[in-house]
């Protein structure tokens, strides 16, 4: 099996927990699913939990690279993946995934070994529930977007000894690709996001536009009186596509498409399987060209946003002005929501313009929003 050398050492640590600390790229995750695997197979009879802030969080982020491993070391390791329960047999032991948002599973059975994957995501009572049912050893990663228990509570509560803490980048993966790396390094002008994900030093909470939102369950509106916003992009920027509902006074948001490298026909055919194309839609109005291809071939719902000198910040206000709801489904505009910050003029300071990067998903929903309030569009109450 390739590790990245800079994790390289893991499975020979002693240590009862291991601390991953880096950067975007840096291959934490990657490398703690590799060393759980290892573990399994060489200490027999062990149980393993892999956890995350939620189920979907961990299909599309640990349970995706742990099949990645399997497939690449299928010639090494014989593994049986029972889908319902989200679990794999190694021989005897079990590495088991599932999600913080489980109250029976923080306090159910115990575990020799603890993985939580983005820790900083997943409150400390919960850490505290997972690791007092661990044995052996836990491990946590995460971005340092800020410091937060692990640092304050956990390692200001150990001696040294007892836990290894290592920190990485993208630079310290030699398995990272060029594109990747291109794309990570064009992001430098940004300093608070470059400290965070480039160098995988600890960033500051400060300058966050939204901090009206949280995390709900899956989108079950009454039927009718969504809405749709729709952010263009290709080859660097995704696509986004997200519906809108608004119920007593509160907006519950679902990304529906994220994805970059998007045809017009595909993004049609999507559209089409996933939404009534009579639906108000309201999409990036730079864009006429797409708007008029895409509603001529039947999207009658389509319209341009409307912008003005000062759409975007009408835009960011309005929404402020509400509690907004993400489903746990929206991973990218989750993403974007944690990372969304107000720019900084040359001393540092921030100013009331907003930085222009991570904001696909959050635009989309932008256009659907102030269309309905310049329109009076009445959503659902």
């Amino acid at each position: 099996m390739k590790f990245n050398d800079k994790l390289i050492t893991l499975p020979a640590l002693k240590s009862r927990y291991i601390i991953l600390q880096g950067g975007t790229g840096s291959g934490k995750t990657y490398s703690a699913l590799q060393y759980l695997l290892m573990y399994a197979c060489l200490k027999k009879g062990l149980v393993i939990s892999v956890v995350s802030e939620t189920l979907p969080h961990l299909k599309r982020g640990a349970i995706r690279d742990f099949k990645h491993i399997l497939q690449q070391e299928k010639a090494t390791y014989t593994c049986t993946e029972n889908k319902t329960d989200h679990t794999f047999t190694l021989g005897s032991s079990i590495i088991e995934f599932f999600s913080a948002d489980s109250e029976a599973k923080l306090r159910g059975a115990k575990r020799d070994i603890l993985f939580i994957n983005e820790c900083n995501n997943v409150d400390y009572e919960s850490f505290q529930q997972l690791d007092v049912r661990t044995r052996r050893k836990t491990l946590l990663d995460f971005n340092p977007v800020c410091r937060f228990w692990v640092h304050d509570n956990l390692m200001a509560s150990l001696p040294a000894n007892d836990y290894l803490f290592v920190k990485s980048t993208y630079l310290d993966n030699p398995f990272i690709g060029d594109e990747v790396k291109h794309n990570i390094e064009r992001r430098r002008h940004n300093a608070a996001w470059w400290k965070v994900y480039g160098q995988g030093e600890i960033g500051i909470a400060e300058g966050v536009v939204f901090t009206n939102w949280e995390i709900t369950a899956p989108l079950n509106p009454p039927t009718g009186g969504a809405i749709y916003g729709l952010d263009f992009g290709f080859t660097h920027s995704p696509t986004a596509l997200v519906q809108l509902n608004e119920c007593n006074g509160e907006l519950y948001v679902h990304e529906l498409l994220y994805r970059t490298g998007i045809q017009n026909d595909e993004l049609f055919a999507f559209a089409s399987q996933h939404i009534d194309l009579k639906d108000l839609c309201v999409a990036d109005s730079a864009e006429p060209k797409t708007i008029d291809y895409l509603y001529r071939k039947g999207w009658t719902g389509l319209k341009p946003a409307e912008k003005g000198a000062d759409s975007l910040l009408y835009g960011i206000n309005l929404l402020l002005d509400r509690k907004i709801n993400v489903t746990q489904q929206s991973l990218n505009l989750i993403k974007e929501l944690r990372q969304y910050r107000w720019d900084t003029n040359k001393d540092g300071a921030f100013i009331h313009r907003p930085v222009k990067d991570y904001d696909h998903a959050i635009d989309a929903l932008r256009y659907a929003y102030s269309y309905s309030k310049q329109r009076k569009k009445l959503l659902f109450a």
